[in-house]
């Protein structure tokens, strides 16, 4: 990470306090998120460096669950285009939904508790963010698709 800005939260030496410990590690942002760098984490730090590790693998399952139940969507879908462009407008969003979501909850939590409350409120608007913006999103297509489909269009007669 040398070069960018960045704020990571790291357990290890920490050569201000001299001791080991959860610290918090930035360059660049400490005016952003009021945190210098190697300060201390404290016992929330290390809270929230152990829930990362789980969120890590949770994220990973829950991404790979759903792609395989969305491509058995379309697998068993009467009308296999339709959910074609449902499942795929889902994934759009839920990714602009994560990225916007995130970046909100970051914002907010910055304001609460700069450092951690940064954290929680990145993770906590990324989640709720990537569904609102699945389901959003797959929900848009559907209705779109339905309303593409049963709309008749008369033919123009041609000019003469």
């Amino acid at each position: 990470m040398t070069g960018k800005r960045h704020l990571r939260l790291d357990y290890g030496y920490n050569k201000t306090t001299n001791s080991y410990n959860y610290h918090w590690n930035q360059q660049g942002t400490a005016q952003v998120f009021g945190v210098t760098n190697h300060s201390p984490a404290g016992s929330a730090g290390q809270t929230l460096y152990n829930a990362a590790k789980v969120f890590k693998y949770a994220g990973r399952t829950v991404v790979i669950v759903g792609a395989v139940t969305d491509v058995y969507s379309v697998v068993v879908a009467k009308k296999r285009l339709r959910q074609v462009i449902k499942v795929a407008s889902g994934w759009a969003g839920a990714v602009a939904g994560a990225k916007g979501g995130g970046a909100v909850g970051a914002g907010v939590g910055t304001v609460i508790e700069p450092g951690g409350g940064t954290v929680v409120g990145g993770v906590v608007g990324g989640v709720v963010g990537g569904a609102g913006g699945y389901f959003g999103a797959s929900w848009a297509a559907e209705k779109a698709y339905d309303y593409i489909e049963e709309t008749y269009f008369e033919k123009v007669p041609e000019g003469g």
